[in-house]
């Protein structure tokens, strides 16, 4: 649709120039005739100026439709931008979308964008979670850790809690916050400003969406919100998970019986890096160090289970 008016645009410019041009020639011959006195110049200079003036106009008549085409367009986008100054933020409207872009990335946003190399919102899972301390001291991670005014309240609020797991859960994110801090691994940086979205998660995200950066966490319905939003999420289970030891079948290991298994006679132990090895028949052996074959390998959303059966010492 849009490009058969373009034509029909184009058909009409086509038949309009030549028109134009014709007419403002002649207006310009008149205006020569009257302007120019016959006593001043020859017969021939007096013509020579006519048809200067009628080739003059009629340029000017051929140009014509583009200068106001052109002046039309300014004046639209002028008053558009008035009208977009006058609206909130996240009015609708494609007109507004198009031309205030830039107005509506104000504060955090604006601050963020193109201001830090690799810009990574952390979230406070992920500083309650603990590991990122050691990663970050691993130097895997690069660029500017940002922390949102909100995350520190909510590190905060847990930390003066009268439950005494969520108090300690509290102070070990702002004990993680203070090691990150003073590690020379990664800049950290706690923002001034923030979305105004209800939820430390939606501020997050928003935040991200706006100005490009990654958010890390560990908790899955934010790693799913971030991936629907379009989001890029580093988790840190999903990295644990990714550095696991590799195990195969009939590998054997050697690791001690620590606890009894939901089902009966099951005995469970865990490798160096917290894998969990459920060993059939490892329930009367439990806090012995035993060698176990490796039977089958299970990876589930909480990470990695291996199953195996005690060793024949004659294998």
């Amino acid at each position: 649709m849009q490009s058969t008016e373009n034509k029909m645009t184009d058909k009409f410019k086509v038949f309009l120039r030549p028109a134009l041009a014709i007419v403002l020639g002649f207006i310009g011959v008149l205006i020569a005739r009257s302007a120019i006195p016959a006593e001043v110049f020859s017969f021939s200079a007096r013509y020579f100026f006519i048809l200067v003036a009628f080739v003059a106009f009629g340029i000017l008549g051929f140009i014509l439709p583009d200068i106001l085409e052109l002046a039309g367009r300014a004046s639209i986008t002028a008053l558009a931008r008035q009208i977009a100054g006058y609206l909130p933020s996240g009015s609708p409207g494609r007109l507004v979308a198009g031309l205030s872009l830039r107005k509506r990335r104000k504060g955090a946003a604006r601050l963020v964008a193109g201001k830090y190399t690799n810009p990574l919102l952390v979230d406070t899972s992920a500083l309650i979670d603990g590991r990122l301390a050691d990663i970050v001291e691993t130097g895997f991670l690069s660029g500017t850790l940002l922390v949102l005014p909100a995350v520190v309240k909510e590190l905060h609020q847990l930390s003066d809690s009268a439950d005494e797991i969520r108090r300690q859960r509290g102070r070990r994110g702002l004990d993680v916050l203070s090691t990150i801090q003073r590690s020379k691994k990664i800049r950290v940086v706690v923002l001034n400003t923030e979305p105004k979205e209800a939820g430390v998660d939606d501020k997050l995200v928003r935040l991200a969406k706006q100005a490009g950066a990654k958010v890390i966490t560990v908790d899955f319905n934010l790693n799913k919100v971030s991936h629907i939003r379009g989001v890029s999420v580093l988790n840190v289970n999903e990295l644990a998970n990714a550095v696991k030891t590799v195990v195969l079948p009939n590998e054997r290991l050697n690791i001690m019986i620590s606890t009894v298994g939901r089902e009966k006679d099951q005995g469970v132990g865990y490798l160096k890096d917290g894998t969990m090895v459920i060993v059939e028949g490892g329930a009367i052996l439990k806090g012995r160090r035993i060698a176990v074959n490796v039977v089958r390998v299970l990876q589930t959303v909480a990470g990695k289970m291996i199953f195996g059966k005690i060793a024949n010492e004659s294998e």
